[in-house]
This record gives C-alpha cells, sequence and structure tokens, in this order.
C-alpha cells in the first residue's frame, strides 16, 4: 500500500464584494495576501488545494485520490462518486449579506450542469460568531407561484416572502438542496458542503460589481431546483456524544462533529470515509502513520480513510467532518 500520512493542505482565499477582513486575521497564510479586495472565504479542504507535507508535498488533493483512490477516499466515498474528493470545507466571513441563493441536488447537477464536473450542494453552516441582530435568510415564509416569485424579484421585495432567522454563535443551519438561503451580514462561520460550487442566485439587492455592473442572477435555473414550500426548520440541535465530542450535524451526504481536545486521544479511522479536520483554536498534534504534526488555528488536514490509529494531542477544538 502506498505510504499513508494526515495531510496538511494550503487554504486558498476567494475575493468576495460581500467580504470582509476578518479571514486576513483568522487564516495565518492570509495575512500577507496581496489584494486589498475583501476575502469573503477560505477554502480549506477542496480537491484543487495543495497538500504542503511530506510525501506528495505539491500535489493537489484531487491528483492523490486519482492515483489512492478508496485507501484515501474511503469505500462510501468511491461507491457514490468514484475517485472525486466528495466534500469542501471552508470558513465565511460575510461583512455584508450574501445573495438570496439556491442550491441544486445531485440528479440535477448531474443531468443539466455535468458539464461544470460539479456535484449537487447540501451544506452545513456552524456559526462561530454573529455580531448583535445578525440574521440569516432561510425558506419561504408564503406559498408562492414562480410568476409571484418573478414579480417579488422584479420590484424588490423578495425578502417579504422569506423567513428571517436570528443566529448567534454555536447555531448549527442545515440547508438542503433546494432551500432558499442567504447569510446575513455580520456572520463568521465554517461551513461543509457536498464538493461543488452551483450556486443560483435569485436576488442580489441591485449590489454591483467592483466595475459597477448587477451581477448575474439565475432566475429560471433557480425556480426550476427551488423548493417552495413554507418551512422554518433552519437550526438543527447538537448532540453532545461524550465530553470529547459533539455531533453538530448528520445528515446522508456528510457528518460533522466538534471535538474539544484536552490532553491526549485516540482515534481510529474508517475504511468507508476519509475525514477532514479543521482547528476552530488552539493548538492540536495529531500523530500517526510515522508522522507527528502540529495544527494551529485554522489549518486543515485529511486523514485517509485506511490510515489506521492515530493520537490527537494538546488543548483546543477541531471540526471533524466525513461522509455518513
Amino acid at each position: 500500500m502506498a505510504a499513508l500520512y494526515p495531510l496538511k493542505l494550503s487554504p486558498s482565499p476567494s475575493e468576495r464584494l460581500w467580504g470582509g477582513t476578518r479571514l486576513r486575521e483568522f487564516v495565518p497564510s492570509f495575512k500577507d495576501l496581496k489584494t486589498a479586495d475583501p476575502i469573503g472565504e477560505a477554502w480549506l479542504v477542496y480537491s484543487e488545494n495543495k497538500i504542503e507535507n511530506g510525501l506528495y508535498q505539491g500535489k493537489t488533493l484531487q491528483e492523490l485520490a486519482s492515483d489512492l483512490g478508496e485507501s484515501l477516499l474511503g469505500s462510501k466515498s468511491t461507491e457514490r462518486y468514484g475517485n472525486k474528493v466528495p466534500l469542501l470545507a471552508k470558513f465565511i466571513d460575510a461583512d455584508q449579506a450574501l445573495s438570496i441563493q439556491v442550491h441544486p441536488d445531485d440528479s440535477y447537477a448531474l443531468s443539466k450542469e455535468a458539464e461544470t464536473g460539479h456535484l449537487g450542494k447540501v451544506e452545513a453552516w456552524y456559526i462561530m460568531s454573529a455580531k448583535p441582530e445578525a440574521s440569516i435568510i432561510w425558506g419561504f415564509k408564503d406559498e408562492l407561484s414562480h410568476e409571484e416569485i418573478r414579480v417579488a424579484i422584479k420590484e424588490g421585495r423578495l425578502e417579504q416572502h422569506l423567513n428571517t432567522v436570528p443566529v448567534k454563535a454555536g447555531d448549527v443551519i442545515f440547508n438542503p438542496a433546494g432551500t432558499v438561503h442567504a447569510i446575513g451580514a455580520g456572520i463568521f462561520l465554517f461551513e461543509i458542503q457536498q464538493s461543488s460550487d452551483l450556486t443560483y442566485r435569485l436576488y442580489d439587492f441591485n449590489r454591483r460589481d467592483a466595475a459597477g455592473r448587477l451581477r448575474d442572477l439565475h432566475v429560471d435555473k433557480a425556480l426550476e431546483v427551488s423548493d417552495l414550500s413554507p418551512g422554518e426548520h433552519a437550526k438543527v440541535k447538537p448532540e453532545k456524544r461524550s465530553d470529547t465530542v459533539t455531533t453538530v450535524v448528520s445528515s446522508e451526504h456528510f457528518v460533522a462533529e466538534k471535538w474539544q481536545i484536552s490532553g491526549e486521544t485516540g482515534h481510529q479511522t474508517s475504511a468507508s470515509s476519509l475525514e477532514l479536520i479543521t482547528v476552530l483554536e488552539g493548538e492540536i498534534g495529531i500523530e500517526a502513520g510515522g508522522s507527528s504534526l502540529v495544527g494551529k488555528q485554522a489549518d486543515s488536514f485529511v486523514l485517509p480513510a485506511a490510515l489506521g490509529s492515530l493520537t490527537l494531542n494538546g488543548q483546543g477544538s477541531i471540526m471533524r467532518c466525513y461522509l455518513a
């Protein structure tokens, strides 16, 4: 078997007009970014992120997945998605509100967006901080027809028909594919999602980009995939399983757990799925596969499915994500 060890990934910044300055401070490698544009997202674990350590240094995660297949990705992943990296983890800093948007499911992505290579997009948010009175938009509160939605968009009043949900640090939001949603201003969060960047904007508050242009809307596609039934089930309740582990969210596409590390904790990977590890705070050591690493705030790692036993040590918290 090829050499397996914890893979440290290099995060990628994403400039967004609604982004802020926090990620420059929160992600150590972003402090010296040349651009002055606001950074909205830090892509922590993604197929195109490069490996920083060990034998596979310089390869992208997808290149390694294509080489190692199931031993890296796990049996569940290869059964569902072949050798494609199935998950994407990121931080989002919303200085301004994001567009009101929706994502398709796998079936629509594969049939209508196959050329993009993206999966559908189910996602979950762990709110790390939120300004007072911060909120998200999640789902419809009125049952509207497609034509009524089009008119509301044209007249700039779509928000009136959508649920506004106040959020605070520690809240967890689950967004099934087809849910119309938006992150509000003043929210900093961790997101775990399927590996996809398929986003259809319904409304963008008539904002203009740096060149003064209105951003594109995708109303036709958005209406094709949107769940228009009224609903108010944005928040999910985390389940504390032990002093160390709290299940943040569990779905058919992924599980996210927050681990509070204090001292030394043994762990065993499962052959069914790779694991994504992101340090939320503190300093966490990982010892496995003959290697020893230290992760600090915002560092992210991939544990290959076939890695086996490892030890976590230190003081801090991590987010652990894997396929259900």
